[in-house]
């Protein structure tokens, strides 16, 4: 069984999150990043100096934006990571690497991709909390819709940030599924249909981040009791 839990850098779902882990029961936990990633969320340093600039730009709105709603960006990333090592199971690393990813996005964009990225990143600079609720729920409405937008108007970031990074992970997936037979995928929420369609033909079940940040915690006066062994997949 894959479960694929979808989330979003900016909002406050850690809690929720490591209870719909924990109660899958997974063999292992897919996260959506490499390993200089994940030693730049865990730092909380700055970010690699050797990726592009527009990467760089994206992470600092994201951080500003997170801070809004209370949060430190990535926080769910890591929770993932860290309920996998008190849960004593592995973690898989299954993005592409950032430096790559971006530095292919910005070769393929035409001019007019261009103008419209670093628009929205100076759009992105002054967004209030308020506006990205809005936004999410536009996107929860119909995100079929929200992301043709995004393809009719940035073919090429569609390509590169969504639909190669859709088959890079979801090829790393069907291996751990093979391999486990119990995995769960913490990935941003805009993966999720996507990945749906490269899996097609495996047993997969999702977690949204509508439902989510949604849910109200029904939690027991005693705590979660976690083990404290870990382990990290090498893969």
């Amino acid at each position: 069984m894959i479960t694929i839990i979808g989330t979003a850098h900016v909002f406050d779902i850690s809690e929720r999150l490591r209870d719909e882990i924990v109660s899958k029961d997974p063999s292992v936990i897919a996260v959506e990043l490499d390993r200089q990633r994940y030693a730049s969320l865990r730092s909380q340093g700055d970010e690699q100096k050797d990726v592009p600039m527009t990467y760089r730009a994206m992470s600092m709105i994201q951080k500003r934006i997170a801070e809004d709603f209370g949060v430190e960006v990535g926080s769910e990333m890591l929770t993932a990571v860290n309920t996998a090592k008190h849960l004593g199971i592995g973690v898989a690393f299954i993005d592409l690497p950032a430096k790559m990813i971006f530095q292919k996005m910005m070769d393929a964009m035409s001019l007019k991709e261009k103008i419209y990225f670093i628009a929205g990143m100076v759009a992105g600079l002054f967004t209030s909390k308020e506006r990205v609720e809005k936004e999410m729920e536009r996107y929860e409405k119909n995100e079929a819709d929200y992301m043709d937008i995004l393809e009719k108007n940035m073919p090429s970031v569609s390509h590169v940030l969504i639909d190669e990074r859709n088959s890079y992970m979801a090829e790393n997936i069907k291996e751990l599924d093979d391999r486990y037979g119990s995995v769960v995928v913490v990935v941003g929420d805009g993966h999720v249909p996507g990945l749906l369609k490269e899996l097609e033909g495996r047993e997969v079940e999702t977690v949204r981040l509508k439902e989510l940040r949604n849910k109200k915690q029904n939690r027991s006066n005693a705590e979660v009791s976690f083990s404290v062994s870990y382990k990290i997949d090498d893969q």
